[in-house]
């Protein structure tokens, strides 16, 4: 029989196999046959020492540790005034008082934990700060960055339309000469 791309089709063979445990005297021995007092015995691991167990991870160790340290309790002084805070707390105003201070590396530190939790640093002051900024780019910034902007458009190579006919130079069209 043929099928719709014009092959034949073949019939796959369905054979019944029945397996039957061969007597001590019909086995043979061979490749991936070993011999029967060499074969697992049923419910033996052919592995009985088993893959070796890989070292405990050290992170939950350090995770705990530093949860533990972070929530120990701390007396923190302001004047006369005592409170008692967690060690996260501290380390937050102290990394905000850094900020506070000019620190480059609690501004940066300050503001990726800021972005990561969705908190606005200047709330109500967006607008303003974008205001003071477009007021900071003085009229020479503007032409220097209109004068670049012009500059790079230019230098760009001219886009071809598909219903343009192409365009030849006097050097395309004159014939190339000939090595002999």
């Amino acid at each position: 029989m043929k099928d719709s791309s014009g092959r034949h089709r073949t019939r796959a063979r369905t054979t019944l196999s029945l397996k039957i445990e061969p007597t001590d005297q019909d086995y043979r021995v061979g490749p991936g046959r070993p011999p029967k007092e060499h074969q697992f015995k049923p419910g033996q691991s052919g592995n009985p020492a088993g893959a070796r167990r890989k070292p405990k991870s050290i992170e939950p160790v350090l995770k705990g540790l530093l949860e533990r340290a972070l929530n120990a309790k701390v007396t923190l002084r302001q004047g006369e005034e005592e409170k008692i805070i967690t060690k996260a707390a501290a380390g937050m105003e102290q990394l905000v008082n850094q900020y506070a201070k000019g620190d480059r590396h609690a501004r940066r530190d300050l503001l990726a934990l800021a972005e990561r939790f969705g908190i606005d640093l200047l709330p109500g002051r967006g607008a303003g700060l974008e205001r003071t900024v477009a007021e900071a780019v003085s009229a020479n910034d503007k032409a220097l960055l209109a004068d670049y902007v012009q500059r790079h458009i230019h230098a760009q190579p001219h886009e071809i339309d598909a219903d343009d006919p192409p365009e030849q130079n006097a050097q395309d069209s004159a014939p190339h000469p000939q090595k002999t």
